[in-house]
């Protein structure tokens, strides 16, 4: 598994729930060629359909670290997103620092906390 841990992969297997509990077709472990060449894994892909209106698939990258993810990682993200032909991705993580907030909102990248991956049927 190529998620960014501390401690396990709990924050994973909420993740792939919640996904999977809004109807999303997942697909796990990605791993995709940029243009440069590089190889880039991402722990999952998904997608769904609305009014037969198929929606494009979102890159997913899972960082389980106790600390807040900062601006750096996004940053990092973003540059391989584009690499990869501008995809759009998510990121999800215990929490985020106030400037990677900022920057995902300024550079359309989706930001996830734990806190909003609790299952509908709770």
């Amino acid at each position: 598994m190529s998620t960014d841990n501390d401690d396990g992969n709990d924050l994973y297997q909420l993740a792939y729930s919640f996904f999977k509990e809004m109807g999303f077709e997942i697909k796990e472990q990605i791993t995709l060629i940029g243009t440069s060449g590089k190889r880039y894994q991402f722990d999952m892909a998904i997608k769904t359909n609305f009014d037969d209106l198929e929606i494009n698939e979102v890159l997913v990258k899972i960082i389980n670290w106790k600390r807040a993810v900062g601006v750096d990682r996004l940053i990092r993200l973003e540059r391989i997103l584009n690499d990869l032909q501008n995809r759009k991705g998510l990121v999800i993580s215990n929490s985020f620092s106030e400037p990677a907030i900022k920057f995902a909102k300024k550079h359309g990248l989706i930001t996830y906390q734990r806190e909003h991956l609790h299952p509908l049927s709770d």
